[in-house]
């Protein structure tokens, strides 16, 4: 009796730790869609006020950065350190594409663009460059 007691308590333990830690990695990519979303919005409106440059992002499945006529931008990404924004541990970026470039309209151009981050997918609408 004392050793099914103690298995149920064992198995209790590691359930809870197991259950709680699943939902972290989902608010993790929930965020990190959101960041996504507010960084590439931030590229559309740097192509959009610098009528002579091209504007856009690359991805990694663990990263992205922002960038300005085919390099890595020298502004740096909103609440960012640099360029570039590192995905946390377990949220991994897997898109069609490896670089969106928005025109001086803020269009990607004639496809609509889909990324997942970990589950949650953030779309670019083809032509007008709408981000819900």
């Amino acid at each position: 009796m004392i050793e099914i007691l103690a298995v149920l308590i064992v198995l209790a333990v590691v359930t809870t730790v197991v259950m709680t830690r699943a939902p972290a990695v989902e608010r993790n990519a929930f965020t990190q869609a959101a960041i996504l979303r507010a960084h590439l919005r931030f590229a559309q409106t740097m192509a959009m006020t610098h009528d002579e440059e091209v504007w856009g992002a690359t991805f990694t499945p663990s990263s992205y950065t922002l960038i300005q006529n085919g390099n890595p931008a020298t502004v740096r990404l909103p609440n960012d350190n640099s360029s570039t924004h590192s995905l946390p541990p377990g949220v991994v970026l897997t898109s069609a594409v490896d670089t969106i470039l928005f025109d001086r309209w803020g269009s990607p151009g004639e496809t609509t663009v889909a990324i997942d981050i970990s589950g949650q997918t953030v779309s670019i609408s083809r032509n007008t460059g709408f981000i819900p």
